[in-house]
């Protein structure tokens, strides 16, 4: 019988092998690009190739899927990770409007962030890795930005990480697998917004009992801003700074107790299974076998933090990358 469930212990080692798979394809690519390069100028020039860029953009995205398909080769991942696609359509709506909030109402916020980070010194990236310059690159960065992230990541920090930590409490759980989401990114500036999105998400997980939620959540908010960057859309409010984010911390107030009301419209679909004695017993065994330990997650959390400090010291100019 495989197991159909996650626990703390498999969170925190799913957690920490997306956090190392990434970074060690990351050193195998600058490595093979190197030896294939043999010089410094081939070396710029293979950068500045596009199917290379796309390589690079899909790279953690290609750690992911290896993790969560080989942590899963014994678990019902459909069960476990709740992938539930009968959500109905009113709960695909409810969605739609939760990630339609979610995007216009914590931008601001994020607009204020980037301020601050800015008057610290702090080097912004300022565009997509991927080009944008026609209809195609739209779609091709709506599938790679947006498609692909919404299922992989999905999978790993609400599928398994935040189902996984639920045990301790449906609040616990959101705020734990919200803040191992944004630490992942091993950015300052991107650590506020995928900890804002993450509680977001997890809230839309635990209320439909379904990853299938989130994932929709998650895609339409990455495809709204490709979308807005392919139109070139910016949007100027000449305020002062300190009004600017006092509105910012207002409209996202709104937008996340809009959001709360929103989840008290959704309808969980998780069904509950009824499981035999002999069944019973035989889970009872599993998990009296299993063996529980915090230090894969604090490992991975630890690594996180070393990744964060290293992104912050080369945004500040401290240490050259």
């Amino acid at each position: 019988m495989k197991k159909f469930y996650y626990t703390k212990t498999d969170s925190g080692k799913i957690y920490l092998w997306s956090i190392l798979v990434p970074q060690v394809l990351g050193a195998i690519f600058v490595i093979f690009l190197s030896m294939f390069a043999k010089t410094e100028e081939a070396y710029k020039s293979l950068l500045e190739n596009t199917f290379v860029n796309i390589l690079i953009v899909m790279l953690a995205q290609i750690g992911f899927l290896i993790v969560y398909t080989i942590f899963n080769l014994n678990v019902d991942y459909i069960k476990a990770s709740k992938i539930n696609f009968n959500l109905g359509w009113k709960n695909v709506l409810i969605c739609i409007v939760i990630a339609v909030v979610g995007v216009f109402g914590i931008n601001p916020l994020i607009s204020s962030f980037d301020i601050f980070l800015n008057y610290i010194g702090y080097d912004l990236a300022t565009s997509l890795p991927l080009p944008l310059s026609n209809f195609g690159w739209l779609i091709l960065n709506i599938l790679l930005l947006a498609g692909v992230p919404a299922i992989l990541e999905e999978l790993i920090f609400r599928g398994v990480i935040f189902n996984g930590y639920k045990k301790l409490g449906s609040i616990k759980a959101i705020l734990i697998s919200s803040a191992l989401f944004a630490l992942i990114h091993g950015s300052l500036q991107q650590l506020l917004f995928p900890f804002l999105f993450g509680l977001i998400l997890s809230f839309t997980a635990y209320k439909t009992g379904s990853v299938i939620a989130p994932m929709i959540i998650h895609f339409m908010n990455n495809a709204t801003v490709v979308v807005l960057n392919y139109l070139n859309f910016n949007f100027v409010i000449d305020l002062p700074t300190w009004a600017f984010v006092l509105i910012s911390i207002s409209i996202c107030i709104v937008a996340f107790v809009a959001i709360w009301l929103l989840g008290k419209l959704l309808k969980n679909v998780d069904k509950v299974y009824v499981f035999s004695e002999e069944e019973q017993l035989e889970i009872l065994n599993m998990k009296n076998n299993e063996v529980n330990s915090s230090f894969p997650i604090i490992l991975g959390v630890v690594l996180g933090i070393i990744f964060l400090l290293i992104d912050i010291l080369s945004g500040l100019g401290v240490v050259a990358l």
